[in-house]
């Protein structure tokens, strides 16, 4: 399996399930998903402010090609491309599988109060959590 970033369409990421989820922004950087050449997924972030080198990150990978560790891949890729420090992703209270995919790419839960300052400032909804990933490797 050989997962690359390419040139995204916006018009290919409405093709896409699930893309109803996906903020896209002026300001974010999109890239296609490439599986063995076939496009399957885009992948994107939204750069931060601060801390610098951050973003929030943004999947959605065709139903067909789920489960595969392509997503790990694909934002480890961007965070490689950008030098990205960290990547956060906000994700719906329900929707597990994203939880599992995220956990299972080395994403953590940001703890409780971390949460609660979020969804007090309304940085966040009470439907939704946020994971954070940090890229050590790419910030030396």
């Amino acid at each position: 399996m050989n997962i690359t970033l390419g040139i995204c369409e916006k018009n290919f990421l409405e093709t896409l399930e699930g893309h109803e989820e996906i903020l896209f922004s002026d300001k974010g950087k999109y890239h296609a998903i490439f599986c063995d050449h076939k496009k399957v997924g885009v992948v994107g972030f939204i750069p931060v402010v601060f801390p610098k080198c951050t973003g929030f990150v943004q999947i959605v990978i065709d139903p067909k090609s789920r489960g595969k560790g392509m997503a790990e891949i694909a934002e480890d890729l961007l965070a490689q491309k950008y030098h990205l420090r960290a990547l956060y992703a906000t994700i719906k209270i329900d929707n597990l599988a994203s939880i599992r995919a995220h956990r299972k790419a080395g994403f953590t839960m940001i703890d409780e109060k971390r949460l609660e300052v979020l969804r007090d400032q309304g940085l966040l909804g009470e439907n939704e959590i946020r994971m954070e990933k940090e890229y050590k490797i790419f910030t030396e």
